[in-house]
């Protein structure tokens, strides 16, 4: 089966085209229909045998005419000025609030303002008289800061636009442990993106280190050809193990430690966050005997 991938105008999220017979290519414009917003449109990325990861769905409408394209530049127009006013009566009103969109859709019932903000804001008024400016309808839309940089765009530390920006459809959850699990330095200033937060692009090498959680940790003792050794170091991308025994440290090849089969042990491990395979509580967590 084969999904058609889209991205939203205002927040820069991917999701899937539904009741779509028609054929599109790379960067159409469709109508589509969606719960929150009515009619809107959205921008076609292309083919993909993946379902949506976040679950975000449009309804085809149709490709978008002449008619609908000139009604798009002038809501985007629109926009503008109502970022700008919108803007000004938060200033006026010393709201703690930094607004970072405003958006109106295709059928121009309402206006959309993306905002982040530290704490609960009360933006009763600001609503009132915006909603007595522009005559429409005033949805007020609090996100994350990681939100913030997919709808803005910004550049990575890499020096290219972020990967929520570029194709991520889904946050995936980073922790100190993973910048410890891939053998990186613990300074997370190194690792943070422009969000604040550290960088997505690590959850992609999280199923490469995965060996690491059947395997004891790097310090621990083991039994390898009943000679006793201390794991000194695990090394997923050159496959290697190193472990020091009393006369020196010896390299292995993972497949030369762990059992056969065990790649369908790491397939389970990759969706799993938990270490129930490591043995951590005895002396000589592991024994193993090889061919050497």
């Amino acid at each position: 089966m084969h999904y058609i991938k889209v991205r939203s105008l205002d927040t820069n999220k991917i999701g899937v085209l539904e009741d779509c017979d028609e054929e599109l290519k790379r960067n159409d414009v469709v109508v589509v229909e969606s719960e929150e917003k009515g009619e809107d449109a959205v921008r076609v990325l292309g083919i993909s045998k993946e379902d949506s990861p976040s679950g975000l769905r449009f309804k085809f409408l149709r490709k978008a005419t002449p008619k609908d394209m000139e009604a798009i530049s002038k809501n985007e127009e629109e926009s503008r000025k109502a970022f700008k006013a919108c803007k000004d009566k938060i200033r006026e009103q010393g709201l703690d609030m930094h607004l970072l969109k405003a958006y109106i859709p295709l059928n121009s019932k309402k206006i959309f303002f993306y905002y982040t903000a530290e704490e609960r804001v009360d933006f009763r008024k600001l609503v009132r008289e915006l909603a007595r400016i522009f005559r429409k309808r005033i949805e007020m839309r609090q996100v994350g800061v990681r939100d913030a940089v997919q709808i803005l765009g910004w550049v990575g530390l890499c020096g290219d636009l972020p990967c929520c920006m570029r194709f991520m459809e889904k946050f995936d959850s980073i922790s100190l442990k993973d910048i410890e699990e891939q053998n990186l330095p613990l300074s997370p200033s190194k690792f943070t993106g422009p969000c604040g937060r550290l960088v997505c692009c690590m959850s992609f090498e999280k199923d490469n280190y995965a060996v690491k959680r059947i395997l004891p940790e790097r310090g621990s003792e083991i039994c390898l050809d009943r000679k006793e050794g201390k794991i000194v170091e695990v090394d997923p991308i050159r496959n290697t193990i190193s472990i020091a025994f009393e006369d020196r440290v010896r390299e292995f090849n993972l497949e030369e430690i762990l059992p056969k089969g065990y790649e369908r042990a790491l397939q389970r491990c990759c969706g799993c966050s938990g270490c129930c395979a490591k043995a951590v509580n005895s002396p000589i967590g592991y024994e193993v005997t090889t061919s050497n």
